[in-house]
């Protein structure tokens, strides 16, 4: 299943924002993010699943905007350069263990 954002909506804010609010933003949504699973990993049972689903809707919504402000084309670029890096990776088994 492909997640899905309100395209309009990210056009809109990235247009009629300044991009420092953008950025803003944007950061306030992933420090939320790495907060609750920082939070997760050190004692399991204080956050919920429901409180991490939250916060990554809040920071793929904002990723949105910031797409449309970077360019998606360039952004799916990177994205493929990364997977084609992290595949070589599973195929030398570098992340054959867990750490």
């Amino acid at each position: 299943m492909k997640i899905k954002t309100n395209k309009f909506l990210a056009k809109q804010l990235a247009k009629s924002n300044i991009p420092t609010y953008n950025h803003t933003k944007a950061i306030e949504e992933l420090n939320e993010l790495a907060t609750v699973l920082t939070q997760r990993v050190n004692k399991p049972t204080k956050v919920s699943s429901k409180k991490i689903i939250e916060e990554i809707g809040d920071v793929r919504q904002r990723l949105a905007v910031l797409e449309e402000i970077y360019g998606k084309k360039k952004i799916q670029k990177r994205i493929e350069y990364k997977e084609n890096k992290l595949l070589g990776y599973l195929k030398s088994n570098k992340y054959r263990k867990k750490v």
